[in-house]
């Protein structure tokens, strides 16, 4: 069996995932390649939305611009409950420099990808086929299938990103245990003409069925319903017609022809997401009900956390246990994930004084203002957090997603995310030195002396942000260290710091530690 060259990371499959995590590890300088069975890319779209977290994957990966070019923002979800309408909005959601959800295409999303992963120098392998593979300490030797002929690659790590079927993961003997609803669903994606706001998703709770009205660009949208019976392939266009137009509590009408398609729904998750040097992600590794549109999102930060890891593995700078904490972190988010889809998936499908009950609740809890304050930055990801070690100071705690700012004391008025998620993780520093000043020379010691704490062959922290009331403008030190102004004290009042602390945050912008600095 010819061998052919060996590459770091070998990932099986080019949707989303294995296409976000290819373009992450090329810009990190870790040799990729992407193998996909098919022939050519598909132009099927499963997955629409993307949510915040995963805008700032696509703005770390500098790929944020062509795909807001292509989307369509969301304001706002409608929940309509015979006569009552009741509003989830988006605007109050902080934290983040993209406040809205999107939606286009999965196809367009990964048109976004592909030229992503061209341009850093990759070239996904069409119609080459994962067939098996073994695994040692050094590496792991795949078996591949191109045009009728066996070959051997040699990697480093293999990534299963090839879907729910994934033959990585059955080749791994890791078990996918879950549940498949009972219902039927049926998409139809088209022209729809109705006076229903484009800039919103509407969700009708109707005793027949859900359905789902989700807009995409260029005037089209999707209808998404539930069904109780058996429908024929022949029939599925005009089944869409008939019960959204039944459904519906305003007029709606498909122009023209439809792209139907018609599923059952599953929740599951492997055991484990990392056997040695073969990782599950996305698809392969966690399935679920499309309520509250997770599934790409939390696919694609799979890949976000894993790359950084895989390439300071590589570079020496991280021990490969660090894909323990991967593993443990992804699988603690992904039973999330699973679990709040699934009590949405069970929500849409209540009857009787269930369904009474479920109506008078969602009432409540919106007039509360419960659905803006809780359920918007659940939705939106911004608030999932990893256990973490229970370190903590004011507002910021280990495990948590650290919230994105403005710098005020930047004359290019950065946001805070774009100086400490960089390649490795980043030292911010808060000197709570608004009342007193002394603290901001203690707190510059201290940077100094955390800095060079592991430096030799393989430094720690790849630098340190320094956040000041004190200073009168932004600018670098030595020994990395930059200095930004915080006027005001506003971002220390924003994290709920009142004393000097360091935290430790990651590439993916998680926080990994706090602690307090003399």
């Amino acid at each position: 069996m010819p061998e052919q060259s060996e590459t770091e990371v070998l990932i099986v499959g080019a949707g989303p995932v294995g296409l976000a995590l290819g373009v992450d590890l090329l810009r990190r300088g870790v040799s990729v390649r992407i193998i996909d069975r098919d022939p050519t890319h598909h132009p099927h779209s499963k997955s629409l939305a993307l949510w915040p977290r995963a805008l700032e994957s696509f703005h770390r990966m500098g790929l944020v611009e062509p795909l807001l070019e292509r989307s369509l923002t969301v304001g706002a979800l409608k929940y309509y409950l015979g006569g009552r309408v009741i509003r989830v909005g988006f605007g109050s959601l902080d934290g983040s420099r993209y406040r809205y959800p999107v939606t286009l295409p999965q196809s367009a999303t990964e048109e976004v990808l592909r030229q992503g992963f061209a341009d850093a120098g990759g070239k996904v392998e069409y119609g080459t086929e994962f067939v098996s593979f073994t695994q040692d300490s050094d590496g792991v030797r795949a078996v591949l299938l191109a045009d009728g002929q066996e070959a051997e690659a040699r990697a480093r790590y293999l990534v299963g990103c090839d879907g729910a079927h994934s033959t990585v993961r059955r080749s791994l003997g890791v078990a996918f245990e879950g549940a498949t609803y009972p219902q039927q669903f049926l998409v139809a994606d088209g022209v729809w003409e109705t006076p229903l706001a484009q800039n919103e998703t509407h969700y009708f709770m109707d005793p027949s069925g859900i359905l789902v009205v989700t807009s995409l660009p260029e005037g089209k949208a999707r209808v998404f319903l539930g069904l109780r019976e058996e429908v024929p392939e022949e029939q599925l266009a005009e089944t869409a017609r008939r019960l959204a137009r039944s459904r519906c509590t305003v007029p709606i009408r498909a122009v023209g022809e439809l792209q139907t398609g018609i599923f059952r729904i599953h929740r599951r998750m492997a055991d484990r997401f990392r056997v040695g040097r073969v990782l599950l992600a996305g698809d392969a590794a966690h399935i679920h009900s499309p309520a509250g549109a997770q599934g790409l999102n939390t696919g694609l930060e799979d890949a976000g956390s894993l790359a950084w890891r895989l390439a300071g593995i590589q570079r020496g700078g991280l021990a490969p246990d660090t894909l323990e904490e991967w593993d443990r972190e992804r699988r603690h988010t992904a039973a999330a994930v699973v679990a709040d889809s699934d009590r949405q998936t069970r929500m849409w499908t209540l009857s009787g004084w269930r369904r009474s009950l479920r109506d008078i609740a969602l009432e409540g809890a919106a007039r509360a203002g419960v659905l803006d304050r809780f359920v918007a930055p659940r939705q939106a990801q911004l608030s999932l957090s990893y256990p973490g070690d229970g370190s903590r100071t004011g507002k910021l705690h280990s495990g948590m997603r650290l919230p994105d700012v403005p710098l005020e004391g930047r004359a290019d008025r950065t946001w805070l995310h774009d100086t400490v998620t960089l390649d490795a993780p980043v030292l911010l520093l808060f000197a709570a030195d608004n009342r007193l000043p002394e603290r901001l020379e203690s707190t510059r010691t201290a940077a100094r002396r955390l800095l060079s704490e592991g430096r030799g062959t393989a430094p720690k922290y790849q630098k340190a942000v320094l956040l000041s009331a004190r200073i009168p403008e932004s600018n670098s030190q030595d020994l990395g260290i930059d200095e930004v102004n915080d006027p005001g004290a506003d971002i220390h009042r924003r994290f709920g710091v009142r004393t000097p602390c360091a935290v430790e945050v990651r590439p993916d912008a998680t926080v990994g530690a706090v602690f307090e600095i003399a």
